[in-house]
């Protein structure tokens, strides 16, 4: 029951991720001119131009506050992966049960040189 409701949360997940990448990419852009705003405005000499990078950086950092879906694809797409990540856990415990014992690997090899 534990592995089915982690492939249930990882699917849904991941189908909310893929859902909102146009608002995870509008997201990206709006961040990317409020870091390019704020490089030139450090930059900048005069007032005007520092009048005008400080406007880019205010709408950057304002469509990213008010783009809500991204954030909500930005933690479902932290969700997939860490469904992803526990489900490859899972499997990797599981298979290497005997690997858990360091003299069970050389036992073996012991045993297979002595026939």
């Amino acid at each position: 029951m534990k592995k089915f409701l982690l492939i249930v949360f990882g699917i849904i997940a991941a189908i909310v991720a893929v859902a909102n990448i146009g608002s995870i990419l509008a997201l990206a852009l709006s961040a990317a001119a409020a870091i390019f705003g704020w490089h030139y405005f450090r930059k900048s000499d005069s007032t005007i131009s520092r009048i005008l990078w400080g406007i880019i950086i205010l709408v950057g950092v304002l469509t990213g506050i008010s783009n809500i879906p991204a954030f909500i694809g930005l933690l479902a797409a932290a969700g997939a992966y860490y469904a992803w990540r526990k489900w490859k856990l899972n499997q990797r415990t599981n298979s290497n049960v005997i690997d858990a014992d360091p003299f069970a690997k050389f036992e073996k090899q012991w045993n297979e040189f002595n026939k």
